[in-house]
C-alpha cells in the first residue's frame, strides 16, 4: 500500500514538473520570438532616416498651417488682421497672438542646428552645419563640391561670413551691400580667395541707372554662373518681399526654388503696402515652393532701440527647402 502511494506521488510530482518546464519554455519562446519586432520598432523610432524625420516635420507643419487658417478666419477683421492686435491687457483674452504666432517654426531641422557669427544681431542659425563642414574643399576633379553662399546685407560686421569660411573648407561666399564697399571687418587674408564682395542692392529687377546699382537674384546668379545656392542670407530692411517675389516668378516653371536653405530677417516697415493679407500670401507662396520654417529669432534690439515702439517688427527666420534634392541636408 505504501509502495503504491509513493508511486502515485512520484507520478504527480513528475507530471507537475514536466508541466512547469513546458510552460516556461513556451513563455521564453514567445518572448524571444517577439523581441526582434519590438527591437525593430524601437530601432525605427529612435533611428529615423533623414526623410522620415522630414516626413514627421511635414506633418507638424501642416497642422500649424491648418491652425493658422482657422485662427485667422475667426478674427473679426479678417483678412485685414492687425499685426499686433493686443495692445493692452484687456485685448489679450480675445487676441493672444501677434503676426509671428501665425507663422511658427514648426518644421524641425533634420540635422544639427548651430548659431554662427557673433552673439546678438549679425549671427545666424544654420541647419545641418556639421554636414557643410564635412564637405571637402574644392578639387579640380570635383568642382561641384563647392558650398555656394550668398549674403545680402553685410552692414557693419562680417562675423557670420568669416566663421562660415573658417569652418567650411568648400565655402564660396558672394556678399552684397549698398552701404559699404567691402566686408566689415575685413575677412582674414587666408580666406580672401573664397570671399567675393560687390557694392550693390538686391531688388525685383535690374536697375543699372541707380547708384549703387540694383540687380535681381536671378541676374546675380547668372553673372556668377550659378544655378544653385546652398545657403542664402538676406537682411535688406524690408526689400526682401519684392526681391523674393521676383525670384519666385522665375522659378514658377520649375516649381522648385534652387536654394537649400534661407536665413532671412523679415521687417514690417511698410504698413501701407504690406498688411496681414499681403504677408500671408507671400509667405504661403514660399511654402508652396517647399520652403519650411525651422527656426526663428526675434530681433529684440529693434524693440529696445525703437524710440518708444514696442512691437517686435523684425524677426529672423531659417527656412529649409523640403523639395530640394540637391541639398546636403538630404544626406542620411
Amino acid at each position: 500500500m505504501q509502495l503504491l502511494v509513493c508511486r502515485l506521488w512520484f507520478w504527480i510530482v513528475a507530471t507537475f514538473f514536466v508541466f512547469v518546464v513546458l510552460n516556461q519554455s513556451r513563455t521564453i519562446w514567445h518572448m524571444t520570438s517577439q523581441r526582434p519586432a519590438a527591437q525593430s520598432h524601437a530601432s525605427t523610432a529612435l533611428g529615423l532616416t533623414t526623410r522620415q524625420r522630414m516626413a514627421r516635420s511635414e506633418s507638424s507643419w501642416r497642422s500649424s498651417v491648418s491652425l493658422r487658417h482657422k485662427t485667422a478666419l475667426a478674427h473679426p477683421q479678417h483678412p485685414r488682421i492687425p499685426f499686433f492686435p493686443s495692445q493692452q491687457l484687456s485685448d489679450f483674452g480675445k487676441y493672444p497672438y501677434t503676426l509671428w504666432d501665425f507663422f511658427p517654426a514648426t518644421y524641425t531641422c533634420p540635422h544639427d542646428i548651430q548659431r554662427v557669427g557673433r552673439l546678438g544681431h549679425g549671427g545666424k542659425w544654420v541647419c545641418g552645419m556639421s554636414l557643410y563642414e564635412a564637405k571637402p574643399g574644392k578639387a579640380v576633379s570635383h568642382p561641384t563640391r563647392e558650398t555656394i553662399i550668398y549674403s545680402f546685407g553685410v552692414n557693419d560686421e562680417s562675423t557670420f561670413e568669416a566663421e562660415m569660411l573658417a569652418r567650411i573648407p568648400s565655402a564660396q561666399i558672394y556678399a552684397y551691400d549698398l552701404s559699404i564697399t567691402n566686408f566689415r571687418p575685413k575677412i582674414p587674408a587666408s580666406y580672401s580667395a573664397r570671399a567675393h564682395f560687390k557694392q550693390l542692392g538686391l531688388g525685383p529687377k535690374d536697375e543699372l541707372d541707380r547708384i549703387p546699382q540694383f540687380f535681381s537674384l536671378k541676374t546675380l546668379m547668372a553673372q556668377n554662373s550659378h544655378t544653385y545656392i546652398d545657403i542664402l542670407k538676406i537682411d535688406i530692411e524690408g526689400a526682401e518681399y519684392t526681391a523674393l517675389d521676383a525670384f519666385m516668378d522665375s522659378c514658377e516653371e520649375a516649381g522648385v526654388i534652387p536654394i537649400g536653405q534661407v536665413m532671412i530677417e523679415l521687417h514690417l516697415v511698410d504698413d501701407q503696402n504690406v498688411d496681414f493679407e499681403r504677408f500671408a500670401k507671400w509667405w504661403e507662396r514660399l511654402e508652396g515652393f517647399g520652403m519650411r520654417p525651422t527656426w526663428l529669432e526675434i530681433n529684440l534690439l529693434a524693440v529696445t532701440l525703437g524710440k518708444g515702439e514696442t512691437d517686435p517688427r523684425c524677426v529672423a527666420y531659417v527656412w529649409v527647402n523640403a523639395r530640394d534634392e540637391k541639398s546636403v541636408l538630404l544626406q542620411e
